[in-house]
């Protein structure tokens, strides 16, 4: 099939290894346990599982296209040909058929109901923030990390929302849900939590480049989503629904300007509605000319511009190990939970550093004016051959963004530094709840095991060989 659709033949042989050789263990009593080869290609939930599914729809939106340019096209009561070309079947269970505008009669003889269109209410959408929690639930057991969590809200809880945005506008409970919902599993693992979030979630839906974690704005993505009507009218799009639009509402008038009528539907004026919010960031001449509609280019364009961030390429850095990335994040924005912070807030009795002992254990002392910290991170400098002064974090950022280091130097630099805020906040952690603290010498062993063994792992294939020797010297 993907072959047909016009893919390269290297893409296809990549994403058949993935489908055909995946293979699952067993956690027991809290170890894995062997490994199985999986029969029935990817699992449910699987990142990658979506994006193959999307390819299998398009696949059969093609073929009554197809088959409708034949002379004897008739509805066939089966699809066979895509059954057997996907193995897709349809669950019985799981299907059902509503009917609109069409007599009783007709209905009861399909089996179908007759359901009629009126506003969504929260209730009707309580579906969509079960099917969330559900899974939550599932993945609390497994002790995921905060990377692994910030990767199934964007792969699978945001897909889910994503999917019913198109469709609905949905209720702003029904949204103020999804975003707790997400909250609660990213900040303490569960579906439900009071715990407070060391960064607001409105500064976690933003972009990377702007010191966010990528997350979506469910109401504006909503805006976005259900802009493509709005666009549809204003571009006088060649369907059925538009032509009714303009015969029963519009009636040849200036849609830009048209206001609806007490007595229209609800769904039709939360459509005009989106249409008033788009206009506050489009204007007429602006929103016609877009040739192409597209999600995602409206969706920047209502979260406007923000100040873009210097610390992007440290923490998102290809060659950091992933766990470090968000530790890295947090100690970036000094939101990491010091005895410092926690002694303010009155939690703790004590500011005192748990590493040193002699000041209070705020972010500029733990990265890296500590003395316990400042003897790793000088062991580093040794090691990275790098003659920078600086000895706290967003100096030695700073230092090395605008040193005459080659790419892939800069990015090895970067991932010691993440590195080294890791395994100095786990040794933090280690000192507050086991009473004991690492040596300086184990710490700074294990941070250049771990970037090395990372960066031989994902090394660019566009490396110099003076750069790839230089590293191999490491």
């Amino acid at each position: 099939m993907m072959n047909q659709l016009g893919f390269p033949g290297d893409f296809v042989d990549l994403v058949m290894e993935c489908v055909t050789t995946p293979k699952f263990s067993l956690m027991l009593n809290g170890t894995m346990h062997g490994f199985f080869k999986s029969t029935r290609g990817l699992r449910q939930g699987d990142p990658i599982s979506p994006l193959l599914f999307v390819l299998c729809m398009e696949y059969l939106s093609r073929i009554p296209h197809k088959m409708s340019e034949h002379h004897l096209f008739q509805f066939h009561p089966r699809c066979q040909a895509f059954s057997d070309s996907t193995g897709l079947l349809a669950n019985k269970h799981k299907s059902a058929i509503y009917c609109c505008g069409m007599p009783e009669r007709d209905c009861a003889r399909i089996g179908c109901l007759y359901v009629l269109i009126k506003r969504v209410t929260a209730a009707q959408c309580d579906v969509l923030v079960d099917r969330m929690i559900s899974r939550t639930k599932i993945w609390s057991s497994r002790n995921l990390s905060y990377t692994a969590r910030v990767h199934l809200i964007n792969s699978v809880l945001l897909s889910l929302h994503m999917y019913w945005a198109q469709i609905f506008i949905l209720p702003k409970q029904v949204l103020q849900n999804v975003n707790k919902v997400c909250r609660a599993f990213l900040w303490s693992g569960q579906a439900y939590s009071n715990k407070p979030s060391n960064i607001s979630w409105d500064r976690s839906c933003c972009d990377k480049k702007y010191g966010g974690l990528g997350f979506r704005d469910v109401f504006k993505w909503n805006i976005a989503s259900m802009g493509k009507y709005v666009w549809a009218i204003a571009s006088k799009q060649d369907n059925v629904w538009i032509k009714w639009i303009n015969a029963v509402y519009v009636k040849d008038g200036d849609w830009w300007t048209y206001q609806p009528k007490a007595s229209a539907s609800w769904y039709w004026k939360r459509i005009c509605a989106t249409k008033e919010m788009l206009k506050l960031v489009y204007t007429q001449a602006e929103f016609v000319a877009i040739t192409h509609y597209s999600v995602k280019g409206v969706y920047e364009k209502i979260i406007g511009v923000k100040p873009l961030i210097h610390w992007e390429c440290m923490v998102w850095n290809r060659l950091n190990i992933p766990k470090h990335r968000f530790i890295c994040w947090l100690a970036v924005q000094e939101r990491l939970q010091t005895t410092a912070k926690l002694a303010r807030i009155g939690i703790s009795n004590s500011a005192t550093c748990l590493l040193c002992g002699q000041y209070d254990e705020e972010h500029s002392h733990l990265f890296f004016n500590c003395p316990y910290s400042s003897r790793c991170i000088m062991a580093l400098k040794v090691w990275l051959n790098l003659s920078a002064l600086s000895c706290t974090l967003l100096q030695l950022l700073r230092v090395t963004s605008h040193s005459r280091l080659t790419k892939f130097r800069k990015q090895v630099v970067y991932a010691a530094l993440a590195a080294a805020v890791y395994f100095i906040w786990h040794s933090r952690n280690s000192s507050f709840w086991n009473s004991s603290v690492p040596t300086m010498q184990h710490v700074v062993s294990k941070i250049k095991q771990s970037v090395k063994e990372r960066i031989l792992y994902v090394m660019p294939k566009k490396v110099s060989r003076k750069d790839s020797l230089w590293f191999m010297s490491l």
